[in-house]
């Protein structure tokens, strides 16, 4: 309960717990009716979200940020090295705190020298989305299902980590007929449906399912209903984009 426990329990501070929700999809909820002040998250949906980013940084090095390490501790009066805040290196020094002592200095530097390369060739990182309004060109064909590939193009859609199970303020999919909706953290989307997004850039964002309580109580996508996506950009939060389209009436509801 709470920034400062939830950043506790990931070895943080509160701050960074913050921008890691907004930034990189960590599963904060919000208590219905306080005005987004106060915050909880449930520990199996951390540890989730922290081996998801593990699993990314191993399939695509270069492909987005490690999620940097706590801030290290320091003497009274011991500078910090502005170079120690490269995410990737600090996220090394995490994993193997013994690497603080036993990497020479200057070993250590051609890692920063060499992940910071990375980085500025990867793509990813080499300019933040343009500001602008998000706009949706398209949304593949829906099923009435709970596992399918639902891919949304546009542009200005910003970028954002892929993720399992989870909930975001940054998109939601919503059954306009059915009345509920999946994916976004609002006090009004308690229906505890949860999405499964494998990617997210600019202009293309790639759902993989539903998740979660999907097909408990009416919480299922039936033949015919109405539905609804939105997207807000996670860097500008401008938003949202809408896009509509009904599900095939011929198609049969799984669950």
């Amino acid at each position: 309960m709470g920034w400062k426990e939830i950043a506790d329990y990931l070895g943080t501070s509160p701050r960074t717990v913050q921008r890691w929700e907004q930034e990189k999809g960590l599963p904060v909820r919000r208590v219905p009716g306080s005005s987004g002040h106060s915050v909880f998250a449930d520990s199996r949906e951390l540890d989730n979200w922290l081996a998801l980013g593990e699993q990314l940084a191993a399939k695509h090095p270069t492909a987005a940020e490690p999620m940097p390490a706590p801030e290290s501790s320091e003497r009274p009066g011991e500078k910090r090295d502005s170079s120690w805040e490269s995410g990737s290196v600090r996220l090394i020094l995490k994993r193997h705190p013994f690497l603080r002592v036993a990497l020479p200095v200057g070993l250590v530097a051609v890692l920063i020298l060499g992940v910071e390369l990375m980085r500025d060739h990867s793509g990813y990182h080499a300019a933040k989305p343009a500001v602008g309004v998000p706009f949706i060109g398209s949304v593949s064909a829906i099923a009435p299902q709970r596992d399918q590939v639902i891919v949304i193009k546009g542009h200005h859609l910003g970028v954002h980590t892929y993720y399992a199970n989870g909930d975001t303020p940054f998109i939601a999919i919503r059954d306009k007929t059915a009345r509920w909706a999946a994916g976004r953290i609002i006090p009004q989307n308690w229906d505890e449906v949860t999405l499964n997004v494998a990617d997210w850039t600019d202009t293309e964002i790639v759902v993989t399912g539903f998740a979660g309580a999907y097909g408990q109580h009416w919480w299922k996508l039936n033949p015919g209903d109405q539905i609804e996506v939105a997207v807000w950009n996670p860097q500008t939060d401008a938003g949202p984009a809408l896009y509509e389209l009904k599900i095939a009436s011929g198609q049969r509801a799984q669950k």
